[in-house]
């Protein structure tokens, strides 16, 4: 059996081990229902499971052999039908948690034609379970919660987190984890237990955009606690209501819950970290660099997207990234790990370590990171200038002129009207990022940025802003939206079980993505595909990948790299139901068994 495979059926393995109905055995079968017997029958709950479950798309043949004849009514559905019902109950809620709702519902009841609504509607969709609205819906996923979704390990499970894992139902088959400790949602902040809504949220991506059997993936939340005192007030809330575990304790435990994650689904098992604060995840990110496949995408995932959009503006203005001021503003895990891939980008180009990070300026709560700044993180100490302390980003722009600015800082307004102003007066095309999630957490407003430039800028968002009409041309934001990078470096790496996760596939995802861009949508301003095309970026940069990994030995399964692309198509998630039925054959006429009274005895049989 291949890697991802799943039974296009699965109601079809539970129904074939019953014998083939020979006339004897139909007429006894006729006999039993005449006499008010129980037919043979496949457990109700499994042929409604969220697995196998058909809804209406079971037929009249399935389901009298199913026996489920009768529990459903007459009408039976085509694909279509089925997807204009779900579409039609989903556009009727007039909030986008109330349709978050009403698709965790969808999801825990129906999973297959839940994948298939995402996978043929995933404009309209991604904004619901991914950003913006998940960030929401994790405020108040006490209240939304509804069942099993993850694993949820606490603090009081040391010594025994390789049986909290096993309780997994498909534990035999999982060869990737999301792992939050919610200490750091979006730009919300502490929602301790309820992030297991963004590992979620992350996973379903696999699924809907790399097409990865979702039985091969478990969501999990380490719930350390909290220290958000309102949640410890919250009656709905649904984790420990204590102070979270720091310092050795903490380490030592998420130490123990590596460990036996790997082994309990073995050493090839893909670890996805999300949303821990900033300090811890770079602490994680260096500490098992050497011991686990894993990643952090928060990091690197985010690393790979932003480079991908700087490259672009590099398309569009003929200029060589070196060659631009770019001003980052924040100095979280996001511009960490673009900055930080940024300068491996230029040093990959044959510049020096301070020639890479010449132009690149980091601005903090305190003002631009400078060789007199007190308390700067190591990870920054080659961005730190040798110039006069700036307190303010506008003075900043106003002196050093960027011609790309950046901002992750969760500070709504951030770049103001002067800002915007000053960046399009000293650039013909100047590069505007507002990164933050969710929406009203973001820098500026697309209107704002195309309005204060002249129609000038080249702005992309974390989350998805609307088109806008400027002086008679409509022009669309770009999303720097990590659904564009990480399921392809997810893919690619699984499909191959590689031991490692190297720096390169980050650097090979931006520019594999900032390439797909046409030259019609670059002269739009447009450095990122349209969400429509996910699907397809995210298999080109499997495909690229794995590749790699493959050529560079860190690969454990043996695949032809010309023929990876085949090689996911047939490991990939199906979409369609199938039959719900065993499959039959048909056998030739075969010699009746002799009659007793016809077998001549032997002579040792003679008394």
């Amino acid at each position: 059996m291949s890697f991802f495979r799943i039974l296009n059926c699965g109601v079809t393995r539970l129904t074939a081990t019953r014998k083939p109905q020979t006339e004897q055995n139909q007429n006894c079968i006729q006999r039993r229902a005449n006499s008010s017997q129980d037919p043979i029958r496949v457990p109700i709950e499994i042929v409604f499971s969220d697995k196998f479950n058909k809804a209406l798309a079971f037929t009249l043949e399935e389901r009298q052999r199913l026996c489920i004849h009768g529990l459903l009514p007459a009408c039976v559905r085509t694909y279509d039908e089925q997807m204009l019902a779900i579409q039609s109950n989903f556009e009727s809620f007039d909030t986008n948690v109330a349709k978050y709702r009403y698709l965790r519902a969808l999801r825990q009841g129906y999973e297959r034609l839940y994948f298939q609504f995402v996978s043929k509607n995933i404009t309209k969709v991604l904004p619901i379970i991914y950003t913006p609205t998940v960030g929401l819906a994790c405020t108040v996923y006490g209240m939304l919660y509804r069942g099993m979704t993850g694993i949820h390990i606490t603090k009081h499970d040391r010594g025994h987190m390789k049986q909290v894992l096993s309780n997994w139902p498909h534990r035999n088959s999982v060869k990737a984890v999301c792992v939050t400790d919610g200490e750091r949602i979006l730009g919300l902040g502490d929602l301790g237990a309820n992030g297991m809504g963004i590992t979620v949220g992350k996973m379903e991506l696999y699924t809907a955009l790399a097409g990865i059997p979702p039985s091969t993936l478990m969501p999990i939340c380490l719930d350390v606690g909290t220290n958000n005192k309102s949640l410890h007030e919250d009656p709905l809330y649904i984790g420990l209501r204590d102070e979270r575990i720091k310092g050795d304790e903490y380490i030592s435990f998420v130490d123990e819950f590596m460990e036996s994650v790997v082994d309990t689904f073995g050493p090839e098992t893909l670890i996805h970290f999300e949303d821990f604060a900033t300090p811890n995840a770079f602490m994680f990110l260096n500490r098992y660099k050497d011991c686990y496949c894993h990643f952090n995408d928060d990091i690197q995932g985010t690393a790979a997207v932003g480079l991908a959009g700087f490259l672009g503006i590099e398309r569009i203005t003929k200029k060589p990234l070196e060659e631009h001021v770019i001003v980052f503003a924040g100095a979280g895990s996001a511009i960490m790990g673009i900055s930080q891939l940024v300068k491996t980008e230029l040093m990959s180009r044959g510049l020096s370590e301070a020639n890479a990070v010449k132009n690149l300026y980091v601005l903090d709560q305190t003002g631009v990171l400078t060789k007199e700044s007190k308390n700067i993180p190591k990870i920054f100490a080659d961005f730190a200038k040798d110039m006069k302390p700036i307190k303010t980003l506008e003075q900043l722009v106003e002196q050093v002129k960027p011609s790309i600015i950046m901002g992750a800082t969760a500070s709504a307004g951030l770049f103001t009207e002067k800002i915007i102003r000053t960046m399009a007066k000293n650039h013909e095309r100047p590069g505007i990022f507002a990164l933050s999630n969710p929406t009203n957490k973001s820098e500026c407003t697309a209107e704002q940025a195309y309005k204060f430039s002249d129609g000038k800028a080249i702005f992309s968002s974390g989350s998805p802003f609307p088109p806008v009409e400027f002086n008679g041309k409509r022009l669309t934001p770009g999303q720097a939206n990590n659904c564009f990078a990480y399921p392809g470096l997810v893919l690619g790496t699984m499909i191959v079980m590689a031991t490692r996760m190297p720096v390169e596939i980050f650097l090979l995802a931006a520019h594999e993505l900032s390439d797909f861009p046409t030259d019609e949508d670059l002269a739009m301003g447009r450095v990122y595909p349209q969400i429509m095309q996910a699907n397809e970026v995210v298999l080109k940069i499997g495909i690229k990948v794995a590749q790699y990994l493959i050529e560079n030995g860190y690969a454990k399964r043996s695949l032809d790299p010309d023929n990876l692309e085949d090689c996911i198509a047939t490991d990939s998630y199906n979409l369609e139901y199938g039959c719900s039925m065993a499959e039959t054959w048909k056998y030739p006429k075969m010699r009746p068994n002799p009659c007793p009274s016809t077998i001549q005895k032997k002579p040792c049989d003679k008394k």
